[in-house]
Parts: C-alpha cells; sequence; structure tokens
C-alpha cells in the first residue's frame, strides 16, 4: 500500500478547534468526515458490506442524497451505471451518471516486455471520470449496470476504484443492478442529470492499494517462492484462484486452483443481470476452493480481468479478506513463451530456476507483440523497471498538488460494516 503523508496544523488554536469539530461530530456520527477515517461521518450510507439492495439505494435517493450540490453534506452519493453511452441513453436509475464500459474499465498499457489491452485504468483517465462526477471526499459511489448488463462491469469497476484508494466503506454494488431495482418496483428513466464537476482526484486518497494488483513479473515471481518453497499455500498461506470458467481449463497457471467465476452468482431468470450469492453460500464455495479467512492472501485471475473482478470483489467487499487480482490474467501470461521469442527469465514455459517445478500447469500457446528494447533491457522479472503500470500509477499519485481534502484508502474491513 503506497501511503501520503498527512498535514499537520502547528497552531494550538486550530487543534483544539479540531479537536471540539471531532468531539461534536462524534455525538451526531461516527467521527471525521470524508475518507480520512472510512467508518467515520459514515451516518446513513454504512451498511454491513459493499453490497447493496435496490431498496437501500431507493432510500438515498428518496431523502435527497444522490448528487446532492450541498457542500457541506457529508453522505453524498454518487450512482455510476457501468455500461456503454446507448444502453445508459434507453434507460438508467433516477440520478445514475455514466461510466463507459467502452473505455472507462480497462485500457492498453506497457508492462514487462510487451503491452497488454486489458490492463488498470491510469491516473488520468480516473481523474476525468471522478471530477466528471462530482464526486468528493465525502462521496458514496454505487455501482450498477443497465437492465440485462453484465455484473462483471460492476465487480470491474469496484477493482479499480479500490485499487486507487477508494475506502470499501464509500463503495457500494447494486445487487443484480438496474433489474433488481425494476424488480423491487422502482422506475427507470432516461433523463441525464446535471451535474456540477468536483475538483477531487485520486491523489486526494491518502493510499493507493498497490498490494491489490499484480504485474505479470510479480505473478511471475510468486509461483517460482511457491515452487522453491519460500511462500506456502498450506492452510494459513496464499491461494490461487484461476476462475476463467467452465469449461474447466488444464493448462494454468502452476500452483493454481481452477474454478468457475459464475459460482460466485446465481443467475436470474429472462435474461437479467446475474446476482451475488449470499454470504453463507459464498463462505461455502471458496472453503471448497481452499480459500478460508485463515489465507495470508488469495490471487485471483482468469482471462482478462473481467471474470476475476467477481472473485475479487466477493473477498474484499463482501468478506473481508486479503485478494491480489493478477489483472494481466491468462491473456497475458500464456503468451510470455519460448515461441513468441520471450527473453528467458520471463518465460512461462519453463521451470522454476533451480528445481523441476513448472511455471505453468499444461502448455500454453498466447501469442503477443513484443516491445524489442523491453525484451532486450528487462533480463529479471523483478527488475523494478519492468514494472512499468506501477511505476507510472505511483509516479502519478505522488505528483501534483494536494487539496486540505484528503482520503485514506482502507484495505481492511471494518467491524462496524461498509
Amino acid at each position: 500500500m503506497l501511503e501520503r503523508p498527512k498535514k499537520r496544523f502547528g497552531a494550538v488554536t486550530a487543534t483544539l478547534f479540531g479537536m471540539l469539530a471531532i468531539l461534536s461530530l462524534a455525538m451526531w456520527g461516527c467521527g471525521t468526515s470524508g475518507y480520512d477515517n472510512p467508518n467515520a461521518g459514515i451516518t446513513t450510507t454504512q451498511t454491513p458490506t459493499a453490497l447493496i439492495e435496490a431498496a437501500t439505494l431507493k432510500q438515498w435517493l428518496d431523502e435527497g442524497k444522490v448528487n446532492n450540490q450541498d457542500p457541506a453534506t457529508r453522505d453524498k452519493v454518487v450512482v455510476l451505471e457501468v455500461t456503454t453511452s446507448a444502453a445508459y441513453a434507453t434507460s438508467h436509475i433516477p440520478g445514475a451518471l455514466l461510466m463507459n464500459s467502452s473505455g472507462e474499465l480497462t485500457m492498453t498499457r506497457m508492462e514487462g516486455v510487451a503491452p497488454m489491452t486489458t490492463m488498470i485504468l491510469d491516473g488520468t483517465t480516473m481523474d476525468t471520470l471522478i471530477k466528471r462526477s462530482g464526486i468528493n471526499g465525502n462521496t458514496t459511489v454505487v455501482f450498477t449496470v443497465n437492465k440485462g448488463g453484465s455484473w462483471l462491469n460492476i465487480a470491474r469497476a469496484y477493482f479499480t476504484f479500490r485499487y486507487w484508494g477508494f475506502p470499501k466503506e464509500r463503495l457500494k454494488v447494486l445487487n443484480g443492478g438496474d433489474n433488481a431495482w425494476e424488480d423491487a418496483g422502482f422506475t427507470l428513466d432516461a433523463v441525464t442529470p446535471t451535474v456540477a464537476a468536483s475538483t477531487y482526484s485520486v491523489r486526494n486518497n491518502a493510499a493507493m492499494q498497490t498490494d491489490m494488483r499484480y504485474s505479470i513479473g510479480q505473478m511471475i515471481k510468486l509461483v517460482d517462492d511457491i515452487n522453491l518453497g519460500t511462500v506456502t499455500t498450506a492452510a494459513t498461506g496464499v491461494s490461487i484462484l484461476d476462475v476463467r470458467g467452465a469449461p474447466l481449463p488444464t493448462t494454468y497457471v502452476a500452483n493454481a486452483t481452477v474454478d468457475d467465476f459464475a459460482q460466485y452468482g446465481d443467475a436470474v431468470a429472462g435474461g437479467k443481470t446475474t446476482r451475488f450469492k449470499s454470504v453463507a453460500d459464498l463462505t461455502t464455495r471458496l472453503t471448497t476452493m481452499g480459500v478460508t479467512s485463515a489465507k495470508s492472501r488469495t490471487y485471483v485471475y482468469c482471462v482478462s480481468g473481467m471474470r476475476a473482478s467477481v472473485p475479487f470483489f466477493v473477498l474484499d467487499g463482501v468478506m473481508g479478506w486479503p485478494v491480489t487480482m493478477y489483472d494481466g490474467s491468462w491473456g497475458q501470461w500464456s503468451a510470455y513463451t519460448t515461441a513468441n521469442a520471450v527473453s528467458t527469465a520471463w518465460r512461462i514455459d519453463t521451470n522454476t530456476s533451480g528445481t523441476t517445478l513448472p511455471r505453468t500447469t499444461g502448455t500454453p500457446s498466447g501469442t503477443l507483440t513484443l516491445d524489442p528494447a523491453s525484451n532486450f533491457m528487462y533480463t529479471s522479472i523483478t527488475d523494478p523497471r519492468a514494472n512499468q503500470i506501477l511505476n507510472d500509477d505511483v509516479n502519478y499519485f505522488t505528483s501534483g498538488t494536494v487539496t486540505t481534502t484528503s482520503s485514506g484508502g482502507s484495505s481492511g474491513g471494518s467491524s462496524s460494516g461498509c
């Protein structure tokens, strides 16, 4: 986790006033405002987990929290419909704003020895979305999707905001999306709301959750460490989940357990958006896969980082267990091969050095377009220069001017809910 130093007030008078303000707010809610303490100041948008039902969002809408323009409000709600512009224009939850699934879920970025098309959004793209949507330091963001839309969209959006430092206590996923809203008896409309842009930036967040995303080099090293015995997959160790789905693959990252992402949800008749299973059912499924609360961390991947967003959200937003997404996923991993002339250190179709243990179970056969300079220059998977996305994002996060409204990313859960 990348943290940003906080500013301190030097004057005694300012300190005294601050203490009085905190005490006053504690009597009303939970404490300080904004994201400085994500459990604090959330008096009416706090929920047991980051998964909510339509009735909860309807209450917030009726209370005037959605797109609330009062700069003093502590419980503003912004609803992001993660879909195409055409689907959004057809119908959406009243007050919902567009997060375009065609260009605001993944992007092409350079990493390792080749560019990849399905990677995490960069800081500039995030800030454009945040500002346009009027999101500020006191905003709870709710992700939904159009009727019949994919639940993968909202899970991926959740992962993206978490990585960039938004605490899960301020992020919500509407279970079942717009279908669930309509099924609850609430109406949709086609009105595009007018909202005032904000000046908020990911740079205002106090901490990036860099441990929630892995690069290709980090993933190879994880597999090597497991093969070398320096990292364990025992009960209190790590797990790797391949959730590409049915039919279950026979070629996969070594040491992974193969699962089906669809098993974390309940299909709804009529082509409606899939709903996430209950906590009890999710616990049962994860236990079957060898994942429990005792695990130090679970690493999830799929084909392109979309399906893996489902167990990422389940583990982080619902269960509160440590999880990391390898968003390059199989599309990236399977292409780092001898056949594609990838430099020796990066090849996943070989054994971990010093062992007879493979980096990949089965024979991978992906394709990629190498970046010749990177392939020549980076002769080690641990070369920090080869973790280009992390380097770029950390540089973006730590650069520029930070306003006095800050947010503190929270990587853990809370006994008082989300």
